[in-house]
């Protein structure tokens, strides 16, 4: 649910100079293979815990379909690493294994049908992501619709999906569910939100997949709101999302 200060942009700044910055810095992650490194070990052995991540639902073409070239990922603060260096977010993460380039579009407080604090929803971002002329856009649905109506999430995210493959129509799109980590119980625009994005992906010839809550009900993973990942719980999340990209058959 939206709250003030919750969502930053992890790579917003969309001039050539920022893109080009970005990718200088992706270049200098030291990426290891997804197999493992040394310094994906120690992120392991740091987010080990008791419980186990939920296997993710995948909605996904059978075949196994390799991609190459700029990724650009839209999502909310919990994408953009919330109270975190832009490093420790999950798309930079998987950057760092797949070695590949990514540009984080993420923006604090925004969603399909709601402006976020960098003053864009996610029709705008993806507006700025076609700019780019990316080979594959990663979108997440967002909690911060909780407040919408069900048709207006459904009529906002088909409307942007649509804008974004008939304006890219050779790029991979994959939708990832939404995430709740808070306590008490997920309200039904969370589910609402995710179907809306899997049936727009569907329609457009994209992937979506659901990894689950694998935060839900594991404090040690969330900073002090008990709903953004520490550093250890977006380590979690790109794990998951590794996870079912695998299932689905996308390989970055």
């Amino acid at each position: 649910m939206p709250v003030p200060a919750r969502r930053i942009i992890a790579a917003a700044a969309m001039c050539g100079a920022v893109i080009a910055a970005m990718t200088l810095a992706l270049a200098g992650c030291a990426p290891s293979p997804l197999a493992g490194g040394q310094n994906r070990a120690a992120e392991d052995a740091a987010a080990s815990t008791p419980n186990a991540t939920p296997d993710p639902v995948v909605h996904a073409q059978a075949d196994t379909v390799a991609v190459s070239g700029l990724v650009v990922t839209i999502g909310d603060s919990i994408m953009a690493g919330l109270g975190l260096e832009p490093d420790e977010a999950w798309p930079r993460l998987v950057a760092r294994d797949a070695a590949t380039d990514v540009v984080n579009l993420s923006c604090s407080g925004a969603g399909f049908t709601i402006v976020g604090d960098c003053g864009d929803d996610y029709a705008a971002l993806i507006k700025q992501a076609i700019a780019m002329n990316p080979d594959v856009v990663v979108v997440q649905s967002s909690d911060n619709d909780v407040d919408s109506t069900h048709d207006d999430i459904d009529r906002a995210t088909r409307d942007a999906i649509d804008e974004l493959h008939a304006a890219l129509p050779s790029a991979r799109l994959i939708g990832i569910g939404t995430l709740w980590q808070l306590d008490g119980d997920e309200p039904e625009a969370i589910g609402w939100s995710s179907d809306a994005l899997q049936n727009a992906m569907d329609a457009d010839g994209g992937v979506f997949v659901s990894i689950g809550q694998p935060l839900r009900g594991r404090p040690e993973l969330l900073q002090w709101d008990g709903e953004h990942p520490n550093a250890e719980g977006q380590i979690v999340l790109r794990d998951a999302v590794e996870a079912a990209f695998a299932d689905a058959g996308v390989v970055l």
